[in-house]
């Protein structure tokens, strides 16, 4: 019996092709969604299921509350937090704290950026890495030990053993290398490149390589706490631990308004997918953004299954006529239930495939690469268990209805008039979805136009500084004076200048300016520079000099340079004011304006101005920046890799055109492309829903457009009464989603402080395009319809 309903489904696909075909590839086009979905849930879960004591371990996190009231979760705590935890409190078994530390590091022929953390001791009893070589119970005991990943310990030595190794961490020395990981068991959010040991941080503190926070309270971003109970203890009584020792601390602090803190244990194994925190640790990912991405992909899916369900009534209404005599011959309701389960779940396997293909075609693509690699497509028992439960949900999801309906046929109306008969679900119902549909679709495509158009102003807009003609080179501030030099002798260089951080990407930080000793302190973002950054980069000088030219020997900082807009909270009434006037920066060093710059958007477009301070502290410098003559071509920035090459033979090359990152900074590819395949997607089941409405209506309607036509209807008016209702309904769609659309986008628009403005432009190549979709689908169907033989729909009257 199975076997007569395999192969009776297949000879209706096969015989019935088209109609195939865009089912398959409707549902295949929602699956790919699914499918990525899947892939991402099942990737997230994944991690952090190969440590031994996971139910027992906990992290504590922070519950603030600012001064005007409003509440915030980090995953970080003070340092000094487990210290007081072990010395008051007999719970803990061990406690490791992780205390990041990013930058670079040196081999003395490699240098590279490393992800680094100072962990205490118990971190490897704690947890389940290995150690490939090396001891784990005293691997990072020492002072000025350090561990490494296995692939960051064969960038820097190859092949190499890289026990005992010296590497030299950016401003913090030398640590030699007492243990190499071997590869993990599995994902975790505690993966870094580097671990050094904690007990060095006290000597780094005391030499002012790191700031005082081993044993201060008031950084609560610093670090972050992860215990291991003894057997006895409950999680009960290590929250009261620290319920008691925030109360304490809270007690002895200055709180102003509404502040307030507190600290909150967090079980290991629910730090996945948990509630998104302030300074999160590692990927731990997001609940609200999982279920939000189900939500998304079980609505595309929905969406499509009704699609399916109505084209499937639509073209079954020619199998009435088989469903009667199927019954007349003795089949029962459930036999033919069955049959229509069987042609849904083999259409969803197939779907399946397609939805498969269409993902590995989407991995392909530069929007889905911060979403899922192609090791994640690598197929294994559980993917294909997970895939095959999903298919079945889905091809029943489907399938269900129209099978339900189509087997309730009964023979004696099917087989005298099936005009006569009346199916699930109203016609309403369905022109209200067809709205749903469209007017989703029309928000889709209102908002990307929108995102695109912004992305694309913001690539190719002026920022107050240049960024054509100019390469940006990661450098170690001892290099910097003589690459320098050599780049300056190039033939068609025109300046260099150093700096900390690369104008529109961020400022190096932010410190506090007072007018005069004893004031309040005002807050401004700051950039370390040379003189030659105003010429280099464009900068507009508004008042004063740059920079005076001093010996790179002096490291004391005497100069600043302002923009405009530091000088109001200075109580300073004009630039040529500013200059040679004294300030505060750090609370305790004096520094003289030396000139004043008009503002530029040093954070990047989307920020608005914000006041910003110049200091010169060559220590400080991380960067060059080659301004180049206009003429050159693009492949001169092979001439400035040899320069590099002299003095770095061993090292890569990171050198880059600074209008090429602005513009991959800016053009949002990614979002912009996946926002496009989704709007894509909800266009083509939004037209397939009309497709199974237009056919549903067409074959119902058949003899009555043949009686149109006999009394001598033309096909443009057959055409026209067919499809007037349906043009209503995209009209109706056009009325809801667009004034939603741009609501929408201008919300959005107002994140940014520079910003495009929603032209009647957007709206209307919106609304025309999805309506020449729409209006193509149906048309082609009608004209079907309307140019056919009366005699074909009339014959049997």
């Amino acid at each position: 019996m199975f076997k007569n309903y395999l192969k009776i489904a297949f000879r209706n696909l096969m015989r019935n092709k088209t109609f195939s075909f865009i089912n398959i590839f409707g549902l295949g086009l929602s699956m790919s969604v699914c499918l990525l979905v899947i892939i991402r849930v099942k990737d997230q879960l994944s991690y952090d299921k190969f440590h031994p004591h996971a139910d027992q371990l906990y992290r504590i996190i922070t519950d603030v509350t600012n001064r005007e009231g409003r509440d915030f979760t980090l995953a970080s705590t003070p340092l000094p937090l487990a210290d007081k935890l072990t010395t008051d409190f007999d719970l803990v078994e061990s406690f490791t704290r992780i205390y990041p530390w990013n930058g670079n590091a040196n081999s003395g022929v490699k240098e590279l950026s490393v992800r680094q953390a100072f962990v205490d001791n118990h971190f490897f009893q704690l947890f389940g890495f290995t150690l490939r070589s090396g001891d784990t119970r005293t691997a990072l005991t020492a002072p000025n030990s350090i561990v490494l990943s296995a692939a960051t310990a064969e960038k820097f030595f190859g092949q190499a053993d890289a026990m005992g190794q010296v590497i030299s961490l950016a401003n913090l020395g030398d640590f030699r290398v007492t243990g190499v990981l071997d590869k993990p068991a599995g994902k975790s959010h505690l993966e870094k490149d580097a671990y050094m040991s904690m007990s060095s941080v006290p000597q780094l503190e005391k030499t002012g390589k790191l700031a005082a926070n081993l044993q201060g309270w008031n950084n609560g971003t610093s670090a972050y706490t992860y215990l291991l109970l003894k057997p006895q203890a409950r999680k009960q009584q290590l929250s009261q631990a620290v319920s008691t020792i925030a109360d304490g601390l809270v007690k002895h602090s200055k709180l102003v308004g509404k502040e307030n803190f507190s600290f909150t244990v967090q079980p290991f194994n629910k730090i996945i997918l948990s509630e998104e925190m302030g300074f999160p640790l590692g990927n731990t990912g997001s609940r609200g953004k999982v279920l939000a991405e189900i939500v998304i992909a079980f609505i595309i899916l929905l969406s499509a299954c009704f699609n399916y369900t109505n084209l499937s009534v639509a073209r079954s209404l020619k199998r009435g006529k088989e469903v009667g005599i199927r019954k007349v011959s003795g089949a029962v309701r459930t036999q033919v239930f069955v049959q229509f389960i069987i042609e849904s779940l083999i259409t969803a396997f197939l779907a399946l495939l397609l939805g498969w293909i269409m993902l590995h075609i989407i991995t392909g693509q530069a929007f889905s690469r911060d979403m899922i690699s192609a090791d994640d497509l690598t197929p294994d028992a559980s993917t294909f268990l997970w895939f095959f439960g999903f298919s079945l949900f889905a091809g029943l999801l489907a399938g269900v209805l129209p099978a339900w309906a189509l087997s309730a046929f009964k023979p004696v109306e099917v087989l005298k008039n099936l005009s006569t008969v009346k199916l699930f679900l109203g016609n309403n119902f369905r022109k209200s979805l067809i709205v749903t549909q469209f007017s989703l679709s029309l928000i889709a495509a209102v908002f990307t136009l929108t995102f695109f158009r912004q992305f694309d102003y913001m690539a190719n807009a002026d920022p107050g500084f240049r960024k054509d003609h100019i390469i940006t080179i990661p450098v170690t501030a001892a290099g910097q004076p003589v690459l320098k030099h050599e780049l300056e002798q190039l033939s068609g260089v025109t300046s260099v200048a150093a700096i900390s951080t690369i104008p529109g990407k961020d400022a190096t930080g932010a410190t506090r300016v007072r007018p005069r000793p004893g004031t309040d302190p005002i807050s401004m973002d700051y950039y370390y520079a040379d003189a030659a950054i105003i010429n280099t980069m464009n900068l507009t000088l508004v008042a004063g000099n740059s920079f005076p030219v001093a010996p790179d020997s002096v490291q004391t900082e005497q100069y600043v340079i302002l923009n405009e807009l530091a000088l109001q909270p200075l109580h300073i009434t004009s630039p040529q004011q500013a200059i040679g006037k004294a300030i505060w920066i750090d609370d305790s060093v004096q520094v003289q304006i030396a000139g004043v710059i008009k503002n530029f958007s040093h954070r990047g477009l989307d920020i608005p101005y914000i006041p910003l301070v110049i200091r010169n502290k060559p220590s400080a410098f991380h960067y060059l920046v080659v301004s180049t003559a206009t003429s050159l071509p693009a492949t001169f920035l092979k001439t400035v890799e040899g320069a590099w090459k002299k003095q770095y033979p061993y090292q890569p090359f990171e050198g880059r055109w600074l209008q090429e990152e602005w513009k991959n900074r800016y053009s949002a590819t990614g979002t912009v492309g996946m926002l496009g395949f989704l709007t894509f997607i909800t266009i083509t089941i939004a037209s397939l829903g009309l497709l199974g409405m237009v056919m549903y209506t067409t074959e119902t309607r058949r003899k009555e457009i043949g009686i149109r036509k006999v009394m001598g209807a033309s096909v443009a008016a057959v055409m026209t009464l067919l499809s007037r209702n349906f043009g209503k309904l995209l009209l109706i769609a056009g009325c809801i989603a667009l004034p939603i659309g741009y609501l929408l986008s201008f919300f959005f628009l107002n994140i940014f402080a520079n910003r495009i403005s929603i032209g009647v432009d957007i709206l209307l190549i919106s609304f025309m395009g999805m309506l020449g979709i729409a209006l193509l689908t149906m048309i082609i169907q009608i004209y079907r319809v309307a140019v056919a033989n009366p005699v074909e729909s009339l014959r049997s009257e």
